[in-house]
Parts: structure tokens; sequence; C-alpha cells
């Protein structure tokens, strides 16, 4: 009995001898060894990217010589049965032609066919080329697909892993009690990332590549027609225009620069100021108390839920107006985002909203009109982790047809303040 109370302790004993530093030593040195894999991976990335674009242009270079040979090679083929031809007219007409004359149509005839057979050969030698640099191009192409979704992946875990750095030991504390939402805020990470991927290829990039391809048609026109190139000059700025808006509204989306370089609260007004830009909604915000500076992780969950509450104003409550209040106390951050719109029933959308493992489970429809709203940054689930991992409250009330009161409260915990700060506390 003795050695069994002894062996059941001993694991509880070895985790009483970690400290706040050693486990902070720990995580910084996992977050270098990824850093590094990292590195390491996107020069695969790259290199490969390298050889994809190589590979390509010598590729169409190959296609070229191959059409051109095969245009020689039937061109040949026509003149050897246009010769061989004449050789047998020539050999069965011997009071017309000479001998002299007919060795020449033989000679000729011969020296066709050895030149069409190195055509030939030629050709199959450039078929070959073309389909094994064909495959080469392809499995090019699986390992830079492959690269870039690793790269992603390990750009999730770098960026959860150091955002945990402040306050680990809380952190910790908090997994155990919701051994979730470690897995969701990597899932949710890794997806953001593949959204803005797909964004950036199916925007900007592709707009990008057209108008390459628009700049080297005028640039043939310069000469030719010059005022015609010049409109075509004019409409290609305008296009460029559009993309670097295009690339502007991703940039602001991924992470508005005012919040790095101003704060949480002059980021919100930058959101507000641009929303009423667009038309989109015309909200007013009001700050009490006085501030506080926050982890930057904080501050951004913060922000999407704000910009959250405000775009599901705009999309869904028929009205044009929204209050934002922000209350800053000796103990917490407390936020409400109130309109006077249509409202909806909150436990009718908690019911569409999947719960635990479900949260998980690709095989459920997104994009489904009765889960949309449930689902990422679109619906209440996402708001919710978000609050989650902040170790915030949110509180939504509302009733149909009596408008909307989203609330969040944050207590000031160390990890969730900025290092000066938690240093203090």
């Amino acid at each position: 009995m003795e050695q069994e109370k002894s062996g059941s302790e001993f694991p509880r004993t070895q985790i009483d001898k970690l400290s706040a530093k050693s486990l902070d030593n720990i995580l910084k040195s996992t977050v270098s060894t990824i850093e590094t894999n990292k590195t390491q991976i996107f020069g695969i990335y790259e290199a490969a990217r390298g050889e994809v674009e190589s590979s390509r242009r010598t590729l169409e270079d190959l296609r070229e010589l191959t059409r051109q040979t095969i245009e020689k090679v039937d061109e040949l083929s026509a003149i050897e049965q246009r010769e061989k031809k004449k050789l047998a007219e020539t050999s069965s007409d011997f009071n017309n032609y000479s001998e002299e004359r007919i060795r020449e149509h033989y000679e000729s005839v011969k020296d066709i066919q050895i030149e069409l057979s190195v055509a030939r050969e030629k050709e199959s030698q450039l078929r070959a080329q073309r389909d094994a640099l064909e495959l080469r191009l392809h499995g090019l192409k699986e390992i830079l697909k492959t690269a870039e979704h690793l790269a992603i992946c390990i750009g999730s875990v770098l960026s959860y892993l150091s955002d945990q750095i402040n306050g680990v030991v809380w952190q910790i504390e908090e997994a155990q009690k919701s051994k979730f939402i470690g897995a969701q805020i990597i899932k949710a990470q890794e997806e953001e990332r593949l959204r803005v991927s797909r964004e950036l290829h199916d925007g900007p990039a592709q707009d990008i590549a057209n108008l390459i391809f628009q700049a080297s048609i005028i640039e043939r026109m310069v000469d030719r027609d010059p005022e015609e190139a010049k409109r075509g000059l004019q409409e290609l700025r305008q296009h460029i225009r559009g993309c670097l808006t295009d690339m502007r509204q991703i940039i602001f989306d991924m992470r508005p620069m005012s919040l790095d370089d101003l704060g949480l609260e002059p980021a919100l007004r930058q959101l507000i100021s641009k929303m009423r830009e667009r038309g989109m909604l015309d909200a007013s915000i009001a700050v009490e108390g006085e501030e506080q500076k926050l982890a930057k992780y904080a501050e951004v969950s913060i922000f999407r839920i704000v910009q959250e509450s405000l775009n599901n104003v705009s999309r869904h409550a028929g009205v044009k107006k929204a209050e934002v209040r922000i209350l800053y106390t000796a103990s917490a951050l407390a936020i409400t985002v109130k309109d006077e719109g249509r409202g909806f029933d909150p436990d009718a959308e908690e019911d569409a909203v999947p719960s635990g493992e479900e949260q998980f489970d690709d095989d459920r429809d997104v994009n489904d009109p009765i889960l949309r709203n449930a689902y990422g940054q679109y619906g209440l689930l996402g708001m919710r982790e978000r609050a989650a991992i902040i170790g915030a409250e949110l509180n939504i009330i509302s009733e149909i047809g009596k408008g909307t009161c989203i609330h969040l409260r944050m207590p000031f915990r160390p990890n969730v303040l900025a290092p000066e700060k938690a240093a203090k506390k």
C-alpha cells in the first residue's frame, strides 16, 4: 500500500517543482525551435516556387519548339511524297529522262528522307522531354502546395504559442478547464490564414496577372496606335487603383495598423469611421474611465468582437444606427454594443450552434443559411470563442422587434494586460 501511495504522488511532486519561469523557458524554447523550422520550410517553399516558375517557362519554350518541329516534319513528309512521285515518273519514262536526271531525283529523295528521319527523331525526343517536364512540374506544384500548407500550419501554432508567453501559468490553468480551446484557436487561425490566402490569390493576385497581360498589349500598341495605347493606359491606371483598394481592405481586415500603433480605442474609432464612409452604419462611441494598456492578443480579440457586433447590426438589424460604450474600471473592462433594430432570439441561435467536438465536424455545411451565423467570424460562436480566449464574459440580450445589446466584460488578469502593466499587478 505504501508503494502505491508513493507512486501515485510522484507526478504531482514533479509538477510542483515547475516554476512559472521554467514553464516560460520551455515555451520560449519551443517557439524558437518552431521559428527555425518555419524558416526552413519557407526556404523550401521559395525554392519550389522558383523551380515551378523556371520549369513553366522552360515547358512553354519546349512546347513551342515541339510545335515547330512537328510542322517541319509535316512539311518534309509532303515534300517527300512529291519527290517520290517525280522519281516514279522519271524512272518509268527512260525516253524523256536521262540516267543522270533519274539519279538526281533519287539523290534528292534520299536527302529528304534523311532530313525527315532526323526531324522525326528530334520530334520524338522533344515529346519525351515535354512529357517528362510536365510530370516534373506537376510534382513541383504538389511540393509547393504541401510546403505552403505546412508554413500556414506552423505559423498558426507559432502565433498561438507566442501570444501565450505572458501569463503562461494562468493560461495553463485555463486550458485545463477548457481542453478544446487550444485546438479551436489553432483551427480558427489556420482557417483565417487559408481564407486570406484565397482572397489574395483570387483577388489581387489575379488582378496583377491581368494587369501584366494588359500592359504587354499596350506595349505592342504604342507604335501602331498611340491614341489607343493612351486610352489603354488610362484604363490600366483605374484597374491598378482598384487592385490597391482591394489590397488595403484585405490588410485592414487582417489587422488594422492603428491597433498596433495607437491602441484599441483609436482602432475602434477608425473602424466606425470607415463603416460610416461606406454607408454601412452610423455608430457612435463613448469612452469612460482611465484607459488600461492591454496585451496585443487581448486587444485583437476585443476589436474583432466589436467589429463582428457592428457588422451584424449592419447586415441583420435593419437599422443604420448603433452605440458603442467602453468603460474602464479598476478591475475590468466593459464594452456594450447596442442597437434598436429588429432583434432576434438568442436561444434559437444557440440551438443552431454545434457544441464540443461537433464544432470540428468538417461534414457540416458552413454555407447553410441556418448555420451561417453560427460559424467563424459571422456569428455568436466566433464571438464567444474570442471572449473565452481572453477570459471574458459575453452576454447577448435581444428580443425580436426590440433590438440587441451585446455586453462584454473582461477582468484585468495579468495575462490580458500589457507586460509593463502585468508586472505591477
